[in-house]
């Protein structure tokens, strides 16, 4: 037995979906479950802190090196360079 599952898209968005379900020779229902199944059976890979060549260059007095601490990091650094020039 099938579940119904509700989803709001933008028109445009939908309008789309609809055309490449067609080229697909599917039904918008199919596609889009075709789409969930591609997902669920090849998952993305685990997030890679996306700053990782910069791992060292900043003391962060213990704390986790995120990408958040990381880019304000840089921000300090440059206002710093800024103030010097």
């Amino acid at each position: 037995m099938s579940e119904v599952l509700t989803v709001e898209l933008d028109p445009a968005l939908l309008n789309r979906a609809e055309e490449r379900a067609a080229r697909l020779g599917l039904d918008p229902a199919g596609y889009v479950q075709s789409l969930i199944r591609r997902d669920l059976e090849n998952p993305a890979p685990p997030h890679r802190f996306a700053s990782e060549d910069l791992v060292g260059t900043f003391r962060l007095g213990g704390a986790s090196a995120t990408n958040s601490r990381t880019r304000d990091n840089l921000r300090r650094a440059a206002s710093k360079r800024e103030a010097h020039r």
